[in-house]
């Protein structure tokens, strides 16, 4: 019994194989072979009308687009050819000069349009825009459209021809003005640009190898290739176009290895061709039929093996099932396309459920996993991306664990920055579902942030060696100016070039400051040296800068020093830029003869209130918003007037805005002057201190002739900067040595003695740096650091080498001397 059992349930088995592979044979076979009959026959017809139906579509549309713009044209036409405005002007005595004022006001309500004239009834013209004197009077093509126009009722759309003003290719839309008896007293026409209806066609993404072409009622094509306006009135070779086109109107058409679509542009009796080779315009249809041919015979192949190994997977269709149900589930629900490697792990076996493409390409990758085996129903410790334990946390206490771009090297030995989650799944019913693991790549962006902090880094080098060699030229011509002051007859002539000398030089410097100051601002590397400060002191000090251009153009300056409460917590040198910018600015812009008012007071507790105030040339309404931005001076014949970058009220603002105050402009209008308001907070005034409201007007130090010849080593490799520094001090009673490199100043300081080292940066063979550091620990020697470096990181990296000066070139001699002075006097 269990052996006639057992064979009878072998027979039956075996039966149902060949059941199940005669089944799929037929569900797939007849499919297929019907599926290439289906193809080849009705199919292949219904997609080529499709196809052909789809271009008239199109082409239609192109159609329906131009004539849509010549009917907005054809718009203004009809409005005003019934308009007893423009009866009026063409019945008045001068009819010329008052179409030509009518249409100097009504073109340009009408942006669309780009040109307009007026024509008596003979078709000669009357006025026009763009105005071309010569054509006044003459016939302008109306030949082309008067007859037309006077029989249609409203605006005639012209051929294309040449435009009277400029022979660029137009059309003109034109309508027939009447007289109340319906006689043509006058037309009214617009031309259109043929390159303004290119430049519309232009923007259409045409399919490939397609051109698209546009034929006016005399059979001209508009354009060459591009839609570039068509200059001539007969066609190139290549724009030859069958005749039956003409005949037709509309359609499709075949000729010479070409399809032709066509439709009418119907406001203008115009044509719109689509050209493009046949095969690439079927290719669709042809790819489509071979692919599917292709793809039923691989079906016939595929089910025929499916087939006769479908009795041997049979077994394994319920297991297929569920994996399959999985799949969609994981498809639908976790997005299997993502770029973002995503994996499913079951909570009990530890075991990869689901994973999509990217995360099996990671896991090969950088994950250990061997290419020859499925990532589906691999361990979670087989993929060595996470670690081990991290999936028991994840499990045990519901805690999402993270890895943000940890490095991972591949096969290659490349790193790869891996951005690794772990998420513990649940259903509603709070049961674990299992583990969500995600994987992202970010290589890219770590590679792209390490290449910004790189270009930024680069960027402020440039910057750095930019303002060095600028500057480095400007110290001999200031020494060499100094000098020449100091040595020459009092020349009036002489002394007021070296002044214009002086004066350009500084200004260089200064924009070499500001183009620094606005880097350091937009990098919020802008420091602050705080003390408490006396606002009117620091007002006179910028006064005192600015005096020279004072009296340069007589300007009369008044100061009203009002407040009683002037003492504020900031930085001197940054507060005295402030002001000198406000008061510089308003010297610039205020003509001569002019007044500026200095006016201070207390506006509200604790705080003190600062204006400026000029008779200058004022800002416009509309520019006072703008005024605070960087390289903003309100308009371009304001910086071709008056020079500048631009900067100093950007820069200005920064530092107020440092200093937890406000900065506000007002002004009139133009030509009414101009108020820079600048309210900053006050604080108790130090024991002793007064209000230096009525205190004398801050005068330049007097220099002061050193006690005994001090010897000092003076190292630059540029030797103009050398000799000008070394007339200049030598003058004022130093015992100067001069070095071009840091081993040559390490060998003369070797066998002289130095009270003091002035040393530039950049020496061609060590650094400033290294020679400070040498000279300051065997000599003990102090040193003043020259150089056009001027970042904050040059000044700090100065003084942490030894020097207790940092002056950026071009020297100013008066602080380098006051340096000077202050080390010899703090070593004596």
């Amino acid at each position: 019994m269990p052996l006639r059992y057992l064979l009878k349930k072998t027979r039956h088995n075996r039966l149902e194989r060949f059941n199940i592979v005669f089944s799929i044979l037929l569900a797939g076979w007849i499919p297929s072979i019907l599926t290439i009959v289906v193809s080849y026959s009705i199919l292949s017809r219904t997609l080529e009308t499709s196809i052909l139906k789809d271009r008239r579509t199109f082409v239609q549309l192109i159609a329906r687009l131009i004539g849509d713009d010549l009917s907005r044209t054809g718009g203004i036409i009809d409005y005003y050819q019934t308009s007893p405005e423009v009866m009026r002007m063409l019945n008045s005595g001068n009819s010329q000069f008052a179409a030509q004022q009518w249409l100097g006001t009504t073109f340009y309500e009408h942006p669309r349009i780009d040109s307009m004239f007026v024509t008596g009834r003979d078709g000669r013209l009357i006025a026009s825009i763009p105005y071309v004197p010569t054509s006044i009077g003459k016939d302008v093509d109306a030949s082309l459209w008067r007859a037309e126009a006077a029989k249609a009722g409203g605006a005639f759309v012209s051929p294309v021809h040449a435009r009277f003003s400029d022979n660029r290719p137009v059309t003109d839309v034109v309508g027939a003005i009447r007289a109340p008896d319906k006689t043509v007293i006058g037309y009214l026409g617009v031309s259109v640009l043929v390159e303004r209806i290119g430049r519309r066609l232009a923007t259409i993404q045409f399919a490939d190898q397609s051109t698209c072409q546009v034929i006016d009622q005399t059979g001209r094509p508009l354009f060459t290739n591009d839609f570039r306006p068509n200059p001539g009135t007969t066609a190139s070779r290549d724009l030859i176009l069958p005749p039956e086109i003409s005949e037709r109107k509309a359609g499709n058409l075949e000729r010479g290895g070409n399809l032709y679509s066509f439709a009418p542009v119907e406001t203008a009796n115009w044509t719109v061709v689509v050209k493009q080779p046949k095969a690439i315009a079927y290719k669709p249809l042809r790819d489509l039929l071979e692919r599917m041919a292709v793809l039923s015979g691989w079906l016939i192949l595929a089910i025929s093996i499916f087939a006769w190994f479908g009795g041997r997977f049979y077994r394994r269709q319920t297991e297929a099932a569920r994996r399959i149900e999985r799949e969609v589930i994981f498809n639908e629900k976790i997005l299997a396309n993502m770029p973002v490697g995503i994996a499913f792990v079951d909570p009990a076996t530890r075991t990869f459920l689901q994973a999509n493409e990217a995360f099996t390409q990671i896991a090969q990758r950088l994950g250990g996993l061997s290419t020859r085996r499925d990532l589906i129903g691999s361990s979670y410790t087989d993929v060595k991306i996470a670690p081990p334990d991290a999936i028991e946390r994840v499990l045990s206490f519901g805690t999402p664990f993270q890895l943000v771009e940890q490095p991972f090297q591949d096969e290659g030995g490349m790193t790869h920055f891996v951005n690794v989650t772990l998420l513990r799944l649940q259903a509603a019913d709070q049961t674990i579902q299992g583990v969500l693991y995600f994987v992202e790549d970010k290589t890219r962006d770590v590679t792209l942030r390490h290449e910004l902090i790189n270009a930024n880094a680069a960027k402020d080098q440039f910057l750095a060696l930019l303002s060095h060699e600028l500057r480095n030229p400007l110290s001999p011509v200031i020494a060499m100016v100094s000098e020449l002051e100091a040595s020459t007859p009092r020349s009036a002539k002489l002394w007021k070039a070296l002044e214009v000398i002086r004066r350009n030089v500084e200004l260089e410097a200064r924009l070499i400051d500001d183009l620094l100051d606005v880097t350091r601002i937009a990098k919020g590397k802008l420091q602050l040296t705080l003390e408490i400060v006396d606002v009117h002191e620091i007002l006179r000090r910028a006064y005192e800068i600015c005096r020279d251009d004072i009296d340069r153009k007589s300007i009369n300056v008044i100061f009203e020093l009002n407040a009683g409460e002037v003492h504020v917590e900031g930085d001197p040198a940054r507060l005295q830029q402030i002001f000198w910018n406000l008061i510089k600015n308003s010297v610039k812009f205020t003509p001569t003869d002019g007044r500026i008012t200095v006016s201070t007071s207390n506006s509200g507790p604790h705080e003190v209130e600062i204006r400026v105030t000029d008779t200058g040339i004022g800002i416009e309404s509309d520019k006072i918003d703008k005024i605070f931005n960087a390289f903003e001076q309100g308009q371009t014949s304001i910086t071709r007037r008056f020079g500048g970058l631009g900067l100093g009220l950007a820069i200005s603002k920064a530092m107020v805005d440092a200093h937890r105050g406000k900065i506000r402009v007002e002004s009139p209008g133009k030509d009414k002057g101009a108020t820079f308001i600048v309210q900053l907070k006050t604080v108790p005034a130090p024991v002793g201190a007064a209000n230096g409201a009525d205190g004398e007007q801050t005068g330049r130090e007097k220099k002061r002739t050193p006690s005994r010849k001090y010897r000092l080593l003076l190292v630059d490799d540029h030797v103009d900067t050398c000799t000008g520094m070394k007339l200049m001090l030598e003058r004022r009673g130093y015992d100067i040595r001069v070095a071009h490199s840091a081993d040559q100043a390490a060998e003369k300081a070797r066998l002289e003695h130095f009270d003091l080292l002035i040393s530039d940066l950049g020496l061609p063979d060590r650094t400033g740096y290294e020679l400070m550091s040498e000279l300051h620990k065997s000599k003990g020697l102090p040193g003043i650091a020259l150089s056009g470096f001027g970042m904050e990181a040059d000044v700090t990296k100065a003084r942490d080498a030894g020097f207790s000066e940092h002056l950026t070139k071009p020297i100013n001699f008066e602080r380098l001397e006051e340096a000077i002075r202050r080390l010899l006097e703090s070593k004596s």
